[in-house]
C-alpha cells in the first residue's frame, strides 16, 4: 500500500453504522407521519380557537379548555403546552417551542398570531378565523393535487390491461368471420 493512500484513509470519516441509519430513518418517518396527522387537524383546531377567542376567553384559557375536549396528535402538543404553562412556563415561549417541534408553516403562523395577541393584548379572533379558512382552502388544494396524481396513476391499468382486452374482443370475432368466409 502506498503512503499517499494510507494518509488519505486516515483522514476519512468512518462509515456510519447501518443499524443506526435504519433507526434514524424509521424515527424520521414516524415523526413525518405524526406531523402530517397533526397538520390535517389544524384548520378545525384553529377555527375552534378562533371561536373561543371571539367569545371573550383569554388565549391561555381557550387553549386549556380546548385541550380537554380534543383528541389526536395536535391535541397532545397543546396538552404539553398547557401542562408546562400550568407548571409556570411562559405561554408565548411554550407556543414557540410547540411550533418548532411540529415545524409546519400553518401551525407556526397560528402560534405567532397567538403570541402577538398575548404580548400586545390585541384581539386576534378574526385573524385566527381567517387563518383557519386559509388552512382549509390549502388542504383542499393539496387534496385536489393528490387526486389528480392518483387519477393519472389509475390510467396505467386502463391503458395497458383493459384497452388491449377490449381491442381483442372487438377484433377476434371479425378475424374468425374473415377466416371462415374464405
Amino acid at each position: 500500500m502506498r503512503l499517499a493512500n494510507r494518509v488519505i484513509t486516515a483522514h476519512l470519516e468512518p462509515e456510519p453504522d447501518s443499524s443506526w441509519l435504519k433507526l434514524t430513518t424509521l424515527w424520521q418517518s414516524l415523526v413525518v407521519t405524526r406531523n402530517r396527522k397533526a397538520i390535517s387537524e389544524l384548520p378545525d383546531i384553529a377555527q375552534a380557537i378562533g371561536l373561543l377567542l371571539s367569545s371573550g376567553l383569554p388565549i391561555g384559557v381557550a387553549l386549556d379548555w380546548l385541550r380537554l375536549r380534543m383528541t389526536g396528535d395536535l391535541a397532545s402538543e397543546l396538552e404539553v403546552v398547557s401542562e408546562n404553562v400550568s407548571l409556570g412556563a411562559d405561554l408565548s415561549h411554550e407556543l414557540e417551542l410547540a411550533a418548532d417541534r411540529l415545524s409546519d408553516i400553518g401551525f407556526s403562523e397560528l402560534t405567532e398570531k397567538l403570541r402577538l395577541g398575548i404580548s400586545r393584548g390585541a384581539p386576534v379572533a378574526d385573524q385566527v378565523m381567517q387563518l383557519a379558512a386559509s388552512l382549509r382552502n390549502e388542504q383542499g388544494r393539496l387534496l385536489l393535487k393528490q387526486a389528480g396524481s392518483n387519477e393519472t396513476k389509475m390510467l396505467i391499468p386502463t391503458i395497458f390491461v383493459i384497452l388491449p382486452v377490449t381491442v381483442l374482443f372487438a377484433v377476434f370475432p371479425s378475424v374468425l368471420v374473415l377466416q371462415q368466409s374464405f
